[in-house]
């Protein structure tokens, strides 16, 4: 069925946003796209972790048209809530947007349900809320609501399915890095009915526990939060192989060949060591990490210079939002995205436009514009190569406190290579 906003959405979706993406990301990759459902009803729900980039790159690795339900908050003004419409969006209330704010999810819900009659997709985020931590968090029941509702009012028959998502960021809050979208295998509805209707919230439940065991197969999972720091120093932040990161049978492996090893001083020095980066400003990522010089780089050292030239100005107003505005790391990348998609563009056209007044040939504007789009994706490891290293700094700061770090570190580093080698 094509639908009256359907090449608005398609514009948005992958002209802008999938393009957008392109350049924002080293790579993105999907996986078990296989799964997907044909010619029925699906509700996609995925983690939640990196702001409203999870919802989009759901949006652009797979081909049906979605309906995303999404805070209310974001529907303001209204201009900017218009749009959000447009563009499939659907604005969902919380307890804290009042009592009647509330009662309109019922008009939300009962939108939901006939897009899923029309064999539609709908997006939902469970976890309710977003968490840069690489876990599966307690599910809400407002997607069992949707789901029970829509197979309750059209008596069982419209055999939905809900496929569980996980999308997985090598460096959540930083552009240049890989994610990996994991698609689960589907989980019909029906298959809860004979409880749901002998016992509402056993239905509900049951549903709620099997979606997020699925989630969690899907992602970087750590079960016990009070072991989470260890894990994450373990598996994440020393990790030179970026792709065992996203990779959740490699990580989650990994994850439960560590519990026999942890004891109280373990974790208690983990807490401590990553409190000691907090306080330095620093990722302990970024000092676990090492930056070699290899041919490759040598060779494009030019291009990156460029790329470090020509962006510096339009990403200031980027860099301001994030160290002065941004309070929630995890807007991080959403802001960054959203922002470099305006203000880059904007500057190169601005930058043509002085020189076509100069009287500069199109020979050089053409030849401008083509490298400013071919080396933009440079940026993030232009300022890494030719930009003083979050390590030189603290070096500088505090070379005590970075002592500290690094011998702590190196415990760590130990532990590690204990666990790989059994």
């Amino acid at each position: 069925m094509r639908r009256k906003n359907y090449l608005w959405y398609r514009f948005w979706r992958h002209t802008v946003v999938g393009t957008g993406l392109k350049f924002f990301y080293k790579k993105i990759k999907a996986v078990g796209k296989e799964n997907l459902p044909k010619d029925k009803p699906i509700l996609f729900i995925p983690n939640h972790q990196n702001s409203f980039m999870d919802a989009l790159h759901v949006a652009v690795t797979i081909k049906p048209v979605i309906y995303f339900l999404t805070r209310a908050q974001a529907f303001s003004p209204d201009i900017v809530g218009k749009f959000l419409w447009s563009i499939n969006m659907m604005p969902v209330y919380r307890v804290r947007d009042g009592f009647s704010s509330i009662q309109k999810n019922n008009e939300i819900f009962e939108k939901c349900i006939q897009y899923l009659k029309n064999k539609d997709t709908i997006l939902v985020f469970a976890e309710a809320n977003h968490n840069l931590k690489r876990r599966i968090r307690p599910l809400s029941k407002g997607f069992t609501r949707i789901a029970f509702g829509a197979e309750e009012k059209y008596d069982w028959d419209l055999d939905l399915q809900i496929v569980p998502v996980g999308v997985n960021y090598t460096r959540h809050r930083k552009a240049g890095n890989i994610v990996q979208v994991n698609y689960g295998k589907p989980i019909a509805v029906t298959k809860y009915r004979e409880s749901y209707l002998e016992d509402e919230r056993k239905g509900v439940e049951s549903m709620k526990r099997d979606v997020s065991d699925a989630m969690k197969d899907l992602v970087f999972h750590v079960e016990n939060l009070n072991e989470y720091q260890v894990q994450k120093i373990l598996w994440d932040d020393l990790e030179p192989d970026e792709h065992k990161t996203i990779d959740p049978d490699t990580a989650n492996a990994r994850i439960a060949k560590t519990k026999s090893y942890l004891t109280e001083e373990i974790i208690d020095k983990a807490k401590t060591l990553n409190k000691k980066a907090d306080k330095a400003g620093v990722e302990l990522q970024d000092l676990a990490s090492k930056k070699d010089l290899d041919l490759k780089k040598i060779l494009l050292s030019p291009f990156y210079l460029f790329s470090l030239i020509n962006n510096a100005i339009p990403y200031q107003p980027v860099r301001y939002m994030v160290d002065n505005v941004i309070k929630d790391r995890a807007f991080d990348a959403s802001i960054k995205f959203l922002l470099s998609l305006l203000f880059f563009p904007a500057f190169y056209l601005i930058i043509l436009i002085l020189l076509s007044l100069i009287g500069v040939g199109w020979t050089i504007l053409l030849s401008y514009l083509f490298l400013s789009i071919l080396t933009a994706p440079l940026f993030v490891k232009a300022k890494d190569l030719f930009t003083i290293s979050p390590k030189k700094k603290l070096k500088k700061k505090d070379p005590d406190l970075l002592g500290e770090i690094e011998n702590e570190l190196t415990e760590f580093i130990h532990l590690r290579e204990t666990i790989l080698s059994e």
